[in-house]
């Protein structure tokens, strides 16, 4: 038989951290039409997902937080 692995408090909630969070963006026309855009014109980005993930951290790198 097999050992179990024991889950303690501790690798529960490093589990917990690693794993990642949906958030939800709502915006107007205008600005869902410019992110297409960037997407048209060849942008590095390839996806949504990716263009605010990296404006959210460049965001979050000079509040320093």
């Amino acid at each position: 038989m097999a050992a179990k692995k024991r889950t303690t408090r501790r690798t529960t909630r490093v589990a917990a951290q690693e794993r990642p969070v949906a958030l939800t963006l709502k915006i107007d026309r205008k600005m869902y039409r410019r992110l297409l855009g960037l997407r048209a014109a060849g942008e590095k980005l390839r996806t949504h997902q990716e263009i605010l993930q990296q404006a959210l951290k460049e965001y979050l790198d000079r509040a320093e937080a």
